[in-house]
């Protein structure tokens, strides 16, 4: 029995809801992990909030060794809060990977941001980021709420068997679901996912099930063309 249907694909009215970049700080984490820390950092767990408060956080937590207390489970949280560029998003993203890299490393440092901090952060800013000891939240280049940036989705593409082209955003904790699903749907010819910034998706909303919007093959065509190919793995 086929589990999806033209009729359960096509979105009418659904809530949209709050797009995380999860699999873009993956992406940024692997890079900058090579780069600058030789690849040495443990990957944690990554979340995307809208904290008005912060821009980023690092959190852990300790467990009982022999020869003392070991941190493991580390998280590393970004706000979508604010409107701040994709290069501020990675400068963010680069501030908690050196907090990482000191309490992953055991080192003790003068200050939360002491000396050693202070060390790596210039280091790191000499390839021209702009990674701070703290952003003031509010000021005038971060106090635009997210709802008037553009921000990354991801993105589901299929051409149905009967031509017809459709895009869908997709909750990035319920990729894996919906994928499982659409693999085994009669009247899909072809799927692939993708993450895309383009406001063409704004109006869209977010979903866990299986569903999307029909559009132009013209326009099918034009934003596949731009959009970047997304591998399913980064997914959990």
């Amino acid at each position: 029995m086929a589990l999806l249907s033209y009729r359960i694909l096509i979105v009418t009215n659904e809530a949209s809801e709050m797009q995380a970049s999860v699999v873009l700080l993956k992406e940024w984490f692997t890079a900058f992990n090579d780069i600058y820390f030789a690849g040495r950092l443990p990957v944690p767990d990554f979340a995307v909030g809208m904290s008005r408060t912060r821009l980023g956080s690092l959190t852990w937590k300790f467990r009982r060794r022999i020869f003392g207390m070991e941190p493991y489970g580390y998280v590393i949280r970004v706000s979508n809060y604010y409107d701040i560029s994709e290069a501020d998003f990675k400068s963010v993203l680069l501030h908690e990977m050196i907090h990482l890299h000191i309490v992953s490393g055991r080192m003790k440092d003068t200050s939360p941001h002491g000396r050693l901090f202070r060390e790596q952060m210039r280091r790191i800013n000499a390839d021209g980021w702009n990674v701070k000891v703290s952003a003031k939240i509010g000021s005038k280049d971060n106090n635009v709420p997210a709802s008037r940036r553009r921000r990354m989705r991801v993105v589901m593409a299929a051409v149905m068997t009967d031509g017809r082209c459709l895009f869908s955003v997709v909750n990035s904790r319920y990729v894996r679901i919906v994928d499982s699903i659409v693999t085994r749907a009669a009247g899909v010819r072809t799927y692939a996912w993708y993450v895309s910034d383009d406001d063409f998706f704004a109006a869209f909303p977010t979903v866990r099930t299986p569903k999307g919007r029909i559009v132009p093959r013209e326009t099918y065509d034009r934003l596949l063309s731009v959009m970047q190919a997304v591998d399913l793995n980064l997914f959990k």
